[in-house]
């Protein structure tokens, strides 16, 4: 496959770029997850959907800049109009396990088969099919003095592991804030953009049951022979 052709002269590259510098860009970045502050907790938002029992879930691609099998996004900056309090510490939290589209359900993912997150200080939290791995740290950022941030992890997954859709929980932290609720991030690891929106859209969209296939089914059959029979009058 196309993306597993090493490219040694992008990776060299890549490497030489450090992360503050991706932290340092100023603008709004669509898709980050945007983070605020209400009632005392902290609060993800951004373009995210809300998936059926009300989770939020954000999206990322593998491969969307240098490598194959990393990423940077989503980013992580304050909502627009919003601050934090300045010079407080913003921290990650991994919850639950990885899970992997099978093609028709969410699954646990495969030995072998995980995805990570390494924070501001190069420590790296490690989601798999029987749970987390925290790092010694999950730094995202420092607030600065103005209420801000704008910043971004490096999230990657097993170069040699199975082409997919995967699905991680995390939730923001800090010790002047409550967590965050829990929320979704969905990764695109070498699949067609097609199978993995049917992926995404499987924990968005309700899937009707058998039964109501049946019903439905009935009531084209009825609507059809009430037509039929108009016409024969």
């Amino acid at each position: 496959m196309f993306h597993r052709i090493a490219f040694s002269g992008l990776l060299a590259t890549a490497s030489l770029v450090p992360a503050a510098a991706l932290a340092a860009d100023p603008h709004e970045h669509a898709g980050d997850i945007a983070v605020s502050a209400s009632g005392g907790q902290l609060v993800a938002g951004g373009g995210y959907q809300t998936t059926l029992d009300g989770t939020k879930l954000y999206e990322a691609t593998f491969g969307d800049q240098f490598v194959y099998y990393q990423t940077s996004n989503p980013g992580f900056q304050t909502q627009g109009g919003a601050t934090l309090q300045p010079n407080s510490f913003l921290s990650f939290a991994g919850v639950g396990m990885l899970q992997y589209w099978t093609g028709s359900a969410w699954s646990a993912a495969a030995t072998g088969d995980f995805i990570t997150a390494r924070d501001a200080a190069g420590q790296e939290t490690r989601w798999t099919g029987t749970g987390v791995q925290a790092g010694s740290s999950a730094f995202v950022a420092r607030v600065d003095s103005s209420g801000n941030v704008h910043t971004h992890l490096t999230f990657g997954t097993n170069p040699l592991g199975t082409e997919g859709a995967y699905l991680l929980t995390m939730q923001l932290t800090s010790p002047v804030y409550t967590a965050s609720a829990p929320f979704l991030i969905a990764f695109n690891y070498g699949v067609s953009e097609e199978n993995f929106e049917l992926a995404v859209e499987s924990l968005v969209t309700a899937v009707p049951e058998p039964g109501t296939y049946a019903l439905m089914l009935a009531g084209i059959v009825a609507v059809g022979a009430v037509a039929r029979r108009r016409q024969a009058r």
